[in-house]
């Protein structure tokens, strides 16, 4: 016969066993959703990268293909071009070097941040996976919806209820935000994050050394288990908590464990974006482009030094140089021979002519200037009068011939800082003409 003592000290120690029973409550499946949504944006990194380096390289042959269509339909044979078609061939030179750059300088560390995050998704998604799988004869179980278990059905992470992974979406984000909004949401509802309130004996989230866990027996767990790369941990003998869940805790990426991912991504879109200016250009190429507006390049837009100014490119511009291009394309597949060794010869003379522009900024007072012609070599051997009628060329009278404005322009600046221009002598000499004497004295 039971003595009383004995079987009150029988029932106290069924409550003890009861109590612990009662701190293995499931997750809730909205909080395990959150996770799967995180995961499924860290694995888009990937498609964004890759992406957006195809695209480079594709914007890269695409102005390089445009500046020789400009070069060698636009501009005229003589090699003479205004300032804004001269200012647009130069400017998709220099994008493609810069599209081209990127790719050199930004794909190694873009591949790595893409991979961290996948690696990352990975954790996020095994953590879904294993406590999906963990159930067993009702009511145990690790994640709960509506009442019951969950079902994979229930986990866009997930592609059946053995916990695969489900196959990665097509999709390819416009931009990276998506991972540091998916991680915010995680945390952004307390109730999402604490344990069903009814027992299901899921011994995933504790780690107490007074009762049977889902780790070890008889206390041999004694530190926190860590899920998803730290996304959850386990408490000691009681049900899980929002401060257990590091969505929480940390609340922005890019100090938490996952910061090899999350705290690059604004770089990368940096890093790998296109500038306006190269959208806006080539649209010359595209033969359904229909609608024209005023095209602002501000001064140094690209690469920190072109344009030395702000140009404008007048809509009717971009509108007779898009037909000009889109009638090229229609009547030569590629540009016959003669075109390509034009068009390859503009663009070399506009390059070199815009190094001699810089040569006279350095070497003069001069606060900036503008290629705005090829230079071939179209004014040799004119006459005085035929010199004035070509476009581009100038007569210079010290020398007696027809030479290009910008050498006459050169010359000009480099004797005028031969001859001590640049502090006001040559200036006061000139109305002396030969008189070397009184000039010397009138600069004393």
């Amino acid at each position: 016969m039971w003595k009383p003592t004995a079987l009150l000290t029988a029932l106290a120690l069924c409550n003890v066993q009861l109590g612990q029973a009662t701190e293995k409550k499931p997750l809730k499946v909205a909080a395990m959703k959150k996770v799967c949504a995180l995961s499924i944006e860290m694995t888009k990194v990937a498609a964004y990268v890759g992406s957006r380096l195809k695209q480079l390289a594709a914007e890269a042959d695409q102005l390089e293909e445009l500046a020789s269509i400009i070069a060698a339909a636009v501009v005229p044979k003589d090699g003479s071009v205004d300032q804004q078609t001269a200012t647009l061939l130069i400017l998709a030179k220099e994008l493609r070097k810069q599209a081209t750059k990127k790719i050199a300088t930004s794909a190694v560390d873009a591949v790595r941040t893409a991979e961290r995050c996948g690696f990352y998704a990975g954790r996020l998604t095994e953590f879904v996976s294993i406590f999906l799988q963990s159930k067993g004869s009702a009511p145990a179980y690790c994640i709960k919806n509506s009442g019951a278990a969950a079902t994979a059905d229930n986990l866009e992470c997930i592609a059946d209820d053995a916990g695969s992974e489900a196959a990665p979406t097509a999709e390819t984000p416009v931009d990276l935000s998506g991972v540091a909004a998916a991680y915010a949401a995680i945390a952004a509802v307390d109730g999402d994050l604490q344990a069903d309130s009814s027992e299901h004996h899921c011994g995933l989230t504790v780690h107490d050394s007074t009762g049977d866990t889902g780790y070890v027996r008889n206390g041999d767990a004694t530190a926190a288990i860590h899920w998803g790369a730290g996304m959850f941990k386990t408490a000691a003998n009681k049900a899980a908590a929002a401060n257990q869940w590091q969505a929480k805790t940390t609340a922005s990426i890019e100090a938490s464990t996952y910061a090899t991912c999350g705290a690059k991504l604004s770089a990368i879109e940096t890093d790998l974006g296109s500038p306006t200016e190269a959208t806006q250009l080539l649209k010359l190429l595209n033969p359904s482009s229909s609608k024209w507006t005023v095209l602002k390049i501000k001064a140094k837009a690209v690469a920190n030094k072109y344009p030395e100014q702000d140009v404008t490119v007048a809509a009717e511009t971009l509108s007779s140089i898009h037909e000009t291009i889109k009638s090229f394309k229609q009547t030569n597949s590629q540009a016959d021979e003669a075109n390509q060794a034009l068009a390859a010869a503009t663009l070399d003379r506009l390059a070199l002519n815009e190094k001699a522009c810089q040569l006279a900024v350095n070497t003069s007072s001069k606060g900036s200037c503008q290629v705005s012609k090829a230079g071939a070599a179209k004014c040799e051997h004119k006459s005085q009068t035929e010199c004035g009628k070509t476009p581009g060329c100038k007569w210079n009278e010290a020398e007696g011939k027809c030479k290009l404005t910008e050498d006459i322009e050169l010359d000009a600046q480099k004797t005028n800082q031969e001859t001590g221009g640049k502090d006001g002598k040559t200036e006061k000499c000139a109305k002396y003409g030969s008189d070397k004497n009184a000039c010397e004295k009138d600069s004393n």
